[in-house]
């Protein structure tokens, strides 16, 4: 194990443990906050009891008690720790509280205000009540601010869908223990992540997630719910186009955040673009996101005129529609990816990488869309490419593969009317330890550790960590 990354951590443990008993708890959040981050990036553990009694401690030193009394009846806070508007799940769970006619309370971070215009028309005319966190004042400030939020409202079910390393939501909801009903959404369910204690259910989307909870979290299996997820794409978003002639051409199409593409010594991923490129001279391929376009970049010099990088799109239904093939990444999968593609009827080929991908579509072992080899991936890719009327057929059974929004409305209603849902909880032991290694291989002193404490909020730290906090402050600035 890395000597660095846990003497940092142990020495972080102590500045929150010296910073709570000396009433600092602005100091203490960050310390926290910093040691969950360089934990998250780190991943060889799932959770950190220190971490959660540290932050659990300083919640009841630092919040009043919930009022005594009744929760409201039929009201909802959402805590949305992101602040995104055409990223992740929150579209999909606020506009799903909304339609079942909960009243809900949204709680965000402060400079998501004015940058949800997809999220604010697709619950327009519901009773949605929104709260903006004074996030730019500090933690200690969105801590208090989130807790208020759960005093106006008093709902009867919360939902806690956030960062691995958000101290003010994981505080806050720990301190609404027992006075309502707290759901955590898992969506960082591979990774290490904050909130032990904050939730009452744990809300997996696939095997994988509930495996990692049940096996390595230590969370009770009683304690997880599956609902798996819809992708909230927009299928009126007209095409935009492709930044090429399309033409005569036949067009693959990959995306997500290239980090996911990275990791593997053997560079599997870009083998298989090359073999696909080589094997299919009518072929274009096209990248949509972001990070670390090195590789890609070596691909597209290789291949000039064939290799496009660009930014994600709003158009992806569109775009994925007038794809030809749609080739998921790798070492870590695009589980959003995969479903927009098979809503979109694309085989989303996904090579295996241990069950990282298992069960996050129904019927998944019977569509074809996983492989054990990159040759057989290929050859399924081939026959796509090659045969039409073979692709078409694949379609149906595809689409229907994907949860409606309409079925994932009505569980979300069951879930908080009665804390269950319809879909049997699954949690068979995985092995996680390939996909650890991965994540050590990829540590480093400068991004792994570094990074968390160059941000602003943690200017506290910097006299005691001051290599740490300058190298992290002084790339966050080159950016």
């Amino acid at each position: 194990m890395n000597y660095q990354e846990l003497n940092v951590v142990r020495k972080l443990k102590k500045t929150a443990e010296k910073a709570i008993e000396s009433g600092k708890a602005e100091k203490a959040m960050a310390a926290m906050a910093v040691a969950a981050d360089i934990l998250y990036h780190y991943n060889q553990i799932y959770w950190d009891k220190e971490l959660e009694d540290l932050a659990l401690s300083l919640a009841q030193k630092t919040l009043p008690e919930p009022p005594q009394g009744q929760p409201r009846e039929n009201t909802v806070l959402f805590y949305d720790g992101f602040g995104f508007d055409d990223r992740g799940l929150v579209l999909i769970y606020l506009k799903a509280l909304a339609e079942a006619g909960f009243q809900v309370t949204y709680v965000t971070v402060g400079h998501a205000r004015g940058h949800q215009p997809r999220l604010e028309k697709a619950v327009e005319g519901y009773p949605v009540h929104w709260v903006y966190l004074p996030t730019a004042q500090g933690r200690l400030a969105s801590l208090k601010g989130l807790h208020q939020a759960f005093a106006d409202c008093c709902p009867q079910a919360a939902f806690f869908y956030t960062l691995p390393y958000d101290l003010p939501g994981t505080m806050a909801f720990d301190r609404w223990k027992g006075f309502t009903v707290r759901y955590q959404v898992d969506l960082t369910d591979h990774a290490f992540w904050m909130g032990k204690y904050a939730f009452d259910y744990c809300l997996s989307l696939r095997k994988l997630g509930a495996s990692i909870a049940v096996h390595y979290r230590e969370i009770p299996q009683e304690q997880i719910r599956m609902l798996p997820y819809y992708a909230p794409i927009d299928k009126e978003i007209p095409f935009e186009g492709f930044p090429f002639p399309a033409e005569g051409k036949k067009v693959i199409f990959s995306g997500g955040d290239l980090y996911k593409t990275l990791g593997d010594p053997e560079l599997t991923y870009y083998k298989m673009v090359r073999s696909l490129l080589d094997r299919h001279p009518d072929t274009v391929f096209l990248y949509a996101g972001r990070g670390d376009d090195s590789q890609l970049n070596l691909v597209e010099k290789e291949y000039p005129h064939r290799v496009f990088h660009i930014s994600e799109r709003k158009d992806l239904y569109q775009v994925l529609r007038h794809a030809d093939l749609y080739l998921n990444t790798y070492p870590m999968f695009g589980g959003m990816m995969m479903n927009y593609a098979a809503l979109a009827g694309r085989p989303p080929l996904t090579l295996k990488h241990d069950h990282d991908a298992d069960g996050l579509l129904f019927n998944q072992e019977n569509l074809r869309v996983e492989f054990d080899t990159p040759d057989q991936l290929l050859e399924e890719a081939d026959r796509l490419l090659s045969d039409s009327a073979y692709r078409d057929s694949r379609e149906e059974e595809l689409v229907e593969s994907v949860i409606t929004k309409e079925r994932f409305t009505a569980q979300l209603k069951q879930l908080v009317e009665t804390q269950t849902t319809q879909f049997a909880v699954e949690a068979p032991f995985v092995d996680t330890s390939r996909f650890r290694q991965e994540y050590l291989e990829r540590f480093t002193w400068k991004n792994g550790v570094c990074r968390p404490f160059g941000q602003k909020q943690n200017l506290s730290l910097a006299g005691e960590y001051p290599l740490e906090w300058l190298r992290g402050y002084w790339d966050i600035r080159k950016k």
